[in-house]
């Protein structure tokens, strides 16, 4: 070996005592379901979104055993988001299912330096027994390990643009959230509130706008599938699967609907 290839092999062992470390920190039930990935090019041979520490920080925070290793749907985000900004698509941006606020600090970010509001829409308590019939009739609460309080932590000083709106959805709404929206994240699991969603935010959608739907391919959650497959029929829009951890699905409004087909809110 020579002298000069030892540095680099220090280096490379270095470096993957680092990540074996991190990995075993994830405490992943099946670490055969990991594998190792690129970032984009974007951001490593140009040195762009110089944002992403920062926000990776806020999207594994009280969440670091499902987000540590779904790096795909953060990238997700971030470029759709930029996406949207970019193309100046007019409205606000939304959430429906908010959790632990992983995703909401990725929106807030950018709503920040955009000039744009977050509405966050939850119960802050987990699940409403009301929507716990048809598909999910067999489910259990889940996800009343939140607060407000923890998501304003995860989300920062970027809070500062954010509406925390506790409630059932979509009994929650009020007049003053019947406005356009650019970009909304869905990640509420169950059937009857993803259906709900659905239909109020496409409705206030700019056109150009985002709907980002988590969990459309995972198995765990049915509802939500059978909720955006009924919608997309419905409305005459199809969506594109990510391959993430949970096989998100993206829908972007292409025009607007005619008159008399909007689903009402």
């Amino acid at each position: 070996m020579s002298m000069a290839s030892q540095p680099r092999q220090t280096w490379a062992f270095r470096k993957l005592r680092v990540l074996t470390q991190w990995l075993v920190g994830l405490r992943i039930p099946n670490l055969g379901s990991a594998y190792l990935s690129y970032h984009p090019d974007s951001y490593t041979m140009v040195q762009g979104h110089p944002e992403f520490r920062a926000l990776l920080r806020g999207f594994t925070r009280f969440n670091r055993s499902n987000n540590g290793g779904d790096m795909q749907r953060l990238w997700t985000f971030m470029l759709n988001v930029k996406q949207i900004l970019a193309e100046n698509v007019p409205g606000d941006f939304a959430e429906l299912g908010v959790w632990r606020g992983n995703t909401a600090g990725v929106l807030a970010h950018y709503a920040q330096a955009a000039g744009r509001k977050v509405a966050l829409f939850d119960t802050f308590e987990g699940f409403d027994q009301r929507d716990m019939q048809g598909v999910d009739a067999s489910r259990s609460a889940e996800f009343s390990d939140t607060s407000e309080r923890m998501v304003r932590q995860v989300i920062g000083a970027a809070a500062c643009v954010c509406e925390f709106v506790q409630g059932r959805f979509p009994d929650s709404l009020r007049p003053e959230h019947h406005r356009r929206y650019a970009l909304v994240s869905l990640d509420c699991d169950l059937h009857e509130p993803m259906r709900a969603g659905l239909e109020f935010f496409y409705e206030h959608l700019s056109v150009g706008g985002l709907l980002l739907v988590h969990d459309y391919g995972n198995p765990a959650w049915p509802g939500v599938k059978l909720a955006a497959d009924e919608f997309c029929a419905r409305m005459g829009e199809h969506l594109i699967v990510v391959g993430d951890k949970s096989g998100s699905a993206l829908i972007r409004k292409k025009r607007s609907p005619e008159p008399g087909t909007a689903p009402r809110g």
